[in-house]
């Protein structure tokens, strides 16, 4: 019977770190939606108390009106003055005032306040509901927040037919009173003059409006302490909450650890392995530890030959200096060094570093190779096309101004001949300075050719019938010297834009070059194929003759390097200009006594 291990028989102690915080985030969520609840009902219980407890007293002080008027007081300001006064002495009322619709002050707690003007903006009475509204106001003043209810103040409206006519029925007032005319609902005097608002503007059928405001202290301190208490219970909720997550977190975050150990060290290797950059690590024995696919690409040894083993042993000559420091710590940084690997000679930069532990001791080291040999063939080749570029420039001046003295001395030369026998020692002296004048001519002609751009006149080019056609014109002369001619097409190979006549200058030169080496017989090949890299196309050219050496094998395309005794230097030096306005390029191998092959490179678009 088999049985599964222990992490897959419990899957909830090993769940995923995000489903622990999703619990969490939902278990205060709900924490937070009962604690904010309770406020809310709390706050609109106070609230609706409150507010009854204002409208409360707006109707006690319009009850207290009706009444004084019922039981024939006459119902004056200064009645409801002492009515608010009365009604404001209960605990916790800040003030109770009456005002009008401009907002002005009829009745007020405060004494001194009456006649003055609200502080608000009356719009706040003009849109007062029916059945009065509230606000919350906070004063620098007050030292707790204020609850005011305001209400329509009518103490004679609005309590039936029998109130309407009990103030019909009311006797006039004698005449000569303090009191105005004898008419229903008008009980006022005449407005004194200290500006205190009279009785006459308390009289029926005027809008006016009741302030209350309550102080909200207690309200205050009970909702905190609600808020304590709701906030304590959360954060006990909270405590058992997280606190029964602790041990699984623990569990959780020791196997996520481990997993993300082994994904590093996964992505660390592979990144390694993929990187174009050779690495070679040693421990603090100094045994190789690492040594990447580029390493041994590099290097030409296998990584199974070198690990475990120590690195000043099995490594080249030339990279073992890298692994001996002076000091254990230093830096050994951007050297560039040749080293040999199979049949090719590369330029490696190498830079080695210690490797230290978070106390700063010594761990191994680590070696970086980068592969420069691309790099430093083409800067030498930018190199030699600015050389180029430069003896161009020099040449077509030099020529130019040679060329004008060569016409006078060849006229000179041939006017000094005319004047002598035909077989006469100066005759001949004539005759021999005008050649040598028309071929130093020549060299000029050849030299201004090479230094000045030529437009090319390219049209689609089919390779195998352009280098069958330019080997017709070196029959004759192979067939002299005993060289056999080979050529071959591979593949199916898409016509070439380019110059016919100037590439069969090329393959021309290439030709003559390799009969000349080919002077005891020999096999001239001529392939045409696809190129190496994507849209291009290549022809090779391979000779059977001696071979060039080493050391002056890259100086063969510089002007007027020769080896032949007649010789000008500039054949090559052409064949690398006309490829390169072709967008071209040409490679030289050879090897001495196997022969020499010239590669040449052209764009198919």
């Amino acid at each position: 019977m088999s049985h599964r291990p222990k992490t897959l028989r419990q899957p909830f102690l090993f769940a995923s770190p995000w489903l622990l915080t999703a619990a969490i985030g939902i278990l205060l969520g709900i924490v937070i939606f009962f604690t904010v609840n309770n406020l809310q009902r709390e706050r609109r219980l106070i609230t609706e108390s409150l507010f009854n407890r204002g409208m409360s007293i707006i109707r006690f002080v319009g009850a207290g009106t009706r009444a004084s008027m019922m039981m024939g007081a006459t119902p004056t300001i200064d009645r409801l003055q002492h009515l608010v006064e009365q009604a404001a002495g209960e605990s916790g009322i800040l003030y109770i005032a009456v005002v009008d619709e401009e907002g002005r002050i009829l009745a007020h707690n405060d004494r001194q306040r009456v006649g003055t003007i609200l502080a608000r903006p009356r719009t706040e009475l003009a849109t007062m509901p029916l059945h009065g509204r509230y606000q919350i106001l906070k004063q620098a003043s007050a030292p707790h927040k204020i609850f005011e209810v305001a209400s329509f103040f009518r103490p004679f409206q609005g309590h039936g037919p029998g109130f309407g006519r009990f103030m019909r029925m009311m006797p006039p007032m004698p005449p000569g009173s303090s009191v105005g005319p004898a008419a229903p609902g008008n009980w006022c005097r005449r407005q004194p003059p200290n500006g205190v608002p009279s009785n006459c503007e308390f009289g029926e059928g005027k809008t006016r409006f009741i302030l209350v405001g309550l102080d909200m202290g207690e309200e205050e301190k009970m909702i905190r302490q609600d808020l304590y208490h709701i906030l304590f219970i959360a954060l006990a909720m909270l405590l058992v909450g997280i606190g029964s997550w602790l041990g699984l977190l623990a569990a959780q975050g020791y196997r996520t650890a481990q997993q993300t150990i082994q994904y590093i060290q996964a992505f660390t290797g592979l990144l390694i392995s993929r990187l174009p950059v050779g690495i070679i690590a040693t421990d603090q024995r100094g045994l190789i530890k690492t040594f990447n696919a580029q390493a041994t690409e590099l290097t030409g040894i296998a990584a199974a030959t070198v690990l475990n083993r120590k690195a000043t042993e099995v490594l080249p000559p030339a990279l073992t200096p890298f692994f001996r420091p002076a000091r254990p710590e230093e830096e050994i940084l951007d050297r560039e060094l040749d080293a040999p690997v199979a049949d090719r000679q590369l330029t490696l930069h190498a830079s080695s570093v210690p490797v230290s532990d978070a106390h700063a001791r010594p761990m191994g080291r680590v070696l970086l190779l980068h592969d420069l040999t691309r790099l430093k063939t083409l800067e030498r080749q930018i190199q030699k096309h600015e050389r180029l570029v430069s003896l161009g420039k020099m040449a077509a001046g030099v020529a130019h101004e040679v060329r004008n003295p060569l016409s006078s001395i060849k006229g000179l030369a041939a006017l000094l001949g005319s004047r002598f026998a035909e077989e006469s020692e100066e005759r001949h002296s004539a005759t021999l300075l005008i050649q040598e004048v028309e071929r130093l001519n020549r060299a000029i002609t050849e030299l201004l050719n090479f230094a000045k751009p030529l437009p090319l006149n390219k049209e689609p080019l089919d390779l195998e019938a352009l280098t069958a056609n330019s080997l017709t014109l070196i029959a004759s002369d192979a067939a002299a010297l005993g060289v056999t001619t080979h050529h071959r097409v591979e593949g199916d190979i898409p016509p070439v834009p380019g110059d016919r006549d100037r590439l069969n200058q090329v393959l021309l030169n290439l030709y003559l070059n390799s009969l000349q080496a080919m002077t005891q017989g020999g096999t001239l090949t001529v392939t045409a194929r696809k190129g190496n890299n994507e849209g291009t196309v290549q022809i090779v050219v391979q000779d059977s003759a001696s071979g060039i050496p080493a050391e002056i094998l890259d100086r063969i395309m510089d002007p007027y390097f020769t080896t032949k005794p007649q010789g000008s230097g500039l054949g090559l030096a052409m064949v690398h200009k006309i490829m390169d306005e072709h967008g071209g390029g040409v490679q030289v191998a050879s090897r001495v006594g196997e022969g020499t092959t010239v590669t040449l490179t052209l764009p198919v678009g």
